[in-house]
């Protein structure tokens, strides 16, 4: 009963009415120009913490994430960087922090869409979370501390794209962390599901770490979170132009299933598959 009552407070001490928080001096910390507003006490005694390198990054399991909540797990987005070093295509021309502020408002938007907690920001530089690690992995143990989840999700290994920050983010949570991990994948024949959408609509897109269909745990069914994966998707106008957004509708649309990978399984973990496989649970 204590610890339900203690991790209830801390969840009241993290609750953010607008944008999300970032991370400092070991704790998670509400940025000054929005408000923080008190939330009921939730119920469920389960809760995620799913680490991914950009905002954006959970478009790969946005579904599954959206289920878990709908079940009444708590689940934390936490992005290591928040873009910076990205790309605007949404004709603002912009870069640098101004792109890393509006890719944090497009997370904090999408992770409403999902029924998602407020976004963590831990706003390491981005493409250099590789020499950031002993700073990554302490923000992660304060945060893990923090809100004692009964489960981390993060990137397989290769970080589906190849992408060095997804791998980085990848490799160190399975290294510190890896008591109730799960992780996101895209299987083979998932990954040329989505290059042959992709190219329907004029786009060379390949899935660079795709696995093998048997290492797959699990296949989620999210046919029934289409819609919410397609607007959560839409909030992030910096990151997917108008063509992008069409060829995932269709993806969607014939691909109603999430892939996740599962090393060990106990008695938590065992209580969310229930969730993703069933509604008796």
């Amino acid at each position: 009963m204590g610890q339900r009552i203690r991790l209830t407070l801390i969840l009241l001490m993290l609750a953010l009415s607008v944008t999300g928080c970032h991370f400092e001096n070991g704790r998670a910390q509400s940025d000054g120009r929005y408000s923080m507003e008190p939330v009921e006490e939730m119920a469920g005694d389960l809760s995620v913490v799913a680490i991914f390198a950009h905002p954006d990054d959970e478009t790969w399991i946005s579904g599954t994430l959206a289920k878990l909540s709908d079940h009444g797990v708590k689940v934390f987005p936490v992005y290591a960087t928040s873009g910076d070093a990205g790309s605007d295509h949404s004709g603002q021309n912009l870069s640098g922090k101004a792109l890393a502020a509006a890719r944090e408002r497009e997370a904090v938007e999408a992770s409403r869409v999902l029924g998602l907690m407020p976004p963590i920001f831990l706003r390491l530089p981005d493409g250099k979370l590789k020499l950031y690690q002993e700073k990554l992995r302490n923000m992660l143990s304060g945060i893990i501390r923090q809100l004692e989840p009964s489960v981390l999700m993060t990137f397989v290994e290769g970080g589906i794209t190849g992408n060095n920050d997804h791998r980085a983010i990848s490799g160190l949570v399975t290294e510190s962390f890896s008591l109730n991990l799960i992780y996101f994948a895209i299987s083979k024949t998932k990954a040329n599901q989505l290059s042959t959408t992709a190219n329907e609509f004029g786009i060379d897109y390949l899935v660079e770490k795709p696995i093998e269909n048997g290492a797959i745990s699990l296949r989620v069914d999210v046919s029934d979170y289409a819609d919410k994966r397609v607007k959560a998707m839409a909030e992030y106008t910096t990151q997917f132009p108008v063509k992008v957004m069409n060829a995932f509708g269709k993806y969607v649309e014939t691909v109603s299933i999430e892939e996740l990978v599962i090393v060990k399984n106990n008695s938590v973990i065992n209580v969310l598959l229930c969730y993703l496989e069933s509604d008796k649970c």
